[in-house]
């Protein structure tokens, strides 16, 4: 019998961070999966080397398919998902990891609600440093998108916030809207959660995060995160794929979706006027952090003058206390006996 899920794991020339991969899978509470390593142009043996590790019951389940050349780590997991068919499959990059119950909780999403084409989970994000030996130190983490409580082709055709590593997805509606563009060099999975929730629900798993997207302080692209090291192509991708939906629906020759170009131009206006918002807003607060600050020098000014005064008022003080002595003192002198006056006066 055929498993229930196929795990996609891409990789390349990166065995510390396979290694860890490879422990989040072996770690899933779900066992009824298979494991298909794409090495996209990589050292294989390095690779093979990897899986020698593994424990005999993961070993086991691990096919290993070698792109002799890399068309793109996009078009990569079309070679993944080429060697199989199985219900339900996952993309498991080899920089990401997963909470023990990620498939075993997705499985069982999807198996009590057969309308929906995928579901997600809520997922964290894992910033760290990279060793030299390819090995990684967390620094912090973050939830990410705690404002969105579910999946919805409205949000999405804003932006992409669900990332592959938090998604598991059914295999007959990946194949029917059609898999990841591999013509694309960045936001592919973008652009297929596009048409999957175009054509079908995707559930939502919320809670404790079961998705662990790691993000790395480096920009070497060997080594990196395509949303640092690629920033200028992700950007430039997602216009590429809503000037596609556009002159789809301009050429109403695209039956399928011919309003959703129009719908992800509107998207797209929104995601500028929300750019321009957030600079006008931290515009605001740097012009209210400069007040602040005159405030707090005008502030320490004042308490300096107000020292002084004190200083004044309490010198004042005490000449006046001088004077009031001296006053009484005069007036005990005046009202001595004038026999006494004089012979002080030595009269």
């Amino acid at each position: 019998m055929s498993p229930t899920v196929t795990i996609v794991v891409r990789t390349r020339n990166r065995p510390a961070m396979l290694t860890r991969a490879l422990a989040s899978i072996a770690s899933q509470s779900f066992d009824d999966y298979e494991v298909v390593i794409v090495n996209d142009a990589g050292d294989e043996a390095e690779v093979r080397e990897v899986v020698k590790k593994q424990k005999r019951a993961v070993r086991s389940k691990i096919t290993i398919v070698t792109n002799e050349v890399s068309n793109g780590r996009e078009a990569a997991l079309e070679s993944g998902l080429a060697v199989s068919h199985n219900r339900y499959y996952a993309v498991h990059d080899d920089d990401d990891s997963w909470h023990p119950h990620f498939l075993k909780k997705t499985v069982a999403y999807l198996d009590e609600h057969p309308e929906a084409g995928g579901v997600a989970t809520r997922c964290e994000i894992v910033r760290e440093r990279v060793r030299a030996d390819g090995t990684c130190i967390e620094i912090e983490r973050e939830v990410l998108s705690t404002d969105n409580y579910g999946l919805s082709l409205v949000d999405m055709m804003v932006e992409n916030y669900t990332p592959p590593i938090s998604q598991l997805i059914r295999r007959e509606v990946a194949d029917r809207v059609g898999h990841w563009d591999g013509s694309l060099q960045t936001q592919a999975d973008w652009d297929f959660n596009l048409r999957l929730l175009a054509a079908s629900p995707v559930g939502f798993i919320d809670g404790e995060p079961l998705a662990y997207w790691h993000h790395r302080d480096t920009m070497d692209a060997s080594l990196g995160n395509s949303v640092v090291t690629d920033a200028y192509l992700h950007k430039w991708d997602n216009l590429h794929i809503r000037d596609r939906y556009l002159r789809a629906m301009l050429a109403t020759e695209d039956p399928s979706s011919p309003h959703l170009g129009q719908a992800l131009l509107s998207a797209e206006y929104y995601r500028r006027m929300r750019e321009e918002l957030a600079r006008v807003d931290s515009g605001v607060h740097s012009s209210l952090n400069l007040v602040h600050v005159n405030l707090l020098n005008t502030m320490t000014a004042l308490h300096e003058q107000v020292h002084e005064l004190r200083g004044e008022v309490s010198a004042l003080h005490e000449q006046l206390d001088a004077g009031f002595a001296l006053q009484r003192s005069l007036r005990r002198t005046v009202s001595l006996p004038k026999r006494i006056l004089r012979r002080l006066l030595g009269r």
